[in-house]
């Protein structure tokens, strides 16, 4: 099925309108790129309308998808929703620990966490409300998939913080009462950057432990949270020819390794249409890269032009 308008609207990095031009796309890809449709437009109906009112008919009418495909693909909308968060996760997590785990002073390594965690909400504040407002009202598994991804996090944090907290007050109860203040501010405070708020949640987080932060501590700057591989970057790789042939082999398996969706999604598409316009290819990586979409995450992050 080829699609005639695009439904990732602000995702550019997303996988919603290259198979238009492409509809030869190999069944992995054309899967992947139905099921990415279908979370994200998921993504924005709940965070439109609440979960309650989100309907399976509404996502599918706006993935431009039809009731069939939509379970052909899910089977139903708790799934979608769980599946989504599996998906944030998978991309924030790892970023969220190697922060906090870097740094040696727990103080510093906590702020550079929470710097990390404010600046991935920020790529997408559609899913950031959606992971943390709607999610629990998804129902007992979706809350459960919630709870199993949060006590990595409270035992590292319960391992490093090396000061006992003041009235009662435990590392979960910080992380819920961050998550309350995210929350309010995504609703009342919509396209506002929840890191233009670091200084005062920094504070928030660390008060129950030690006082106050020191000044040092918000202020330091912490890396941008890693996008998926544009493709600008791709093409050029392949317009490298055989000199780039490693760099490009690592570029793609270690996207396999992190279920990098959209940078899979972006290799396939760049090597059909260089097969299709009779270029040659590197035929074990387009394999490679097809194979991994069957189990690709996809996360819709916005990409700025700067960073592509």
């Amino acid at each position: 099925m080829v699609y005639d308008r695009p439904i990732v609207s602000r995702n550019v990095c997303g996988a919603s309108t290259d198979v238009a031009q492409l509809p030869d796309l190999p069944s992995q890809a054309t899967d992947f790129w139905r099921r990415a449709r279908i979370v994200d437009a998921a993504v924005r109906e709940v965070a439109e309308r609440g979960y309650d009112e989100a309907t399976v008919a509404s996502i599918a009418e706006r993935a431009g998808v039809s009731h069939d495909a939509f379970h052909d693909t899910f089977g139903s909308k708790e799934d979608v929703l769980i599946w989504a968060y599996d998906a944030a996760v998978a991309y924030a997590m790892p970023q969220i620990l190697r922060a906090f785990r870097t740094e040696r002073d727990w103080q510093q390594a906590t702020a550079d966490a929470l710097a990390t965690y404010l600046a991935i909400l920020d790529c997408d504040h559609d899913w950031a409300l959606v992971c943390l407002r709607e999610l629990p009202a998804a129902g007992e598994r979706a809350r459960a998939a919630r709870d199993a991804v949060r006590e990595p996090v409270l035992q590292a944090l319960r391992e490093r913080i090396t000061q006992e907290p003041g009235d009662g007050v435990g590392v979960d109860t910080v992380l819920a009462g961050l998550d309350a203040m995210v929350v309010d501010r995504l609703r009342h405070r919509p396209g506002k950057p929840l890191s233009a708020r670091r200084r005062e949640l920094t504070s928030f987080a660390l008060a129950p432990f030690a006082g106050g932060p020191r000044e040092a501590v918000i202020e330091r700057d912490v890396p941008v949270p890693g996008l998926p591989a544009g493709r600008d970057r791709i093409e050029l790789l392949l317009d490298r020819g055989p000199d780039a042939r490693a760099d490009f082999e690592l570029l793609v398996q270690g996207a396999v390794a992190r279920r990098d969706g959209p940078t899979l999604w972006h290799v396939s598409v760049a090597m059909a249409a260089r097969r299709a316009a009779g270029a040659p290819v590197p035929e074990p990586v387009a394999r490679q890269a097809l194979e991994g979409l069957r189990d690709a995450w996809f996360f819709g992050l916005p990409v700025d032009e700067r960073t592509r």
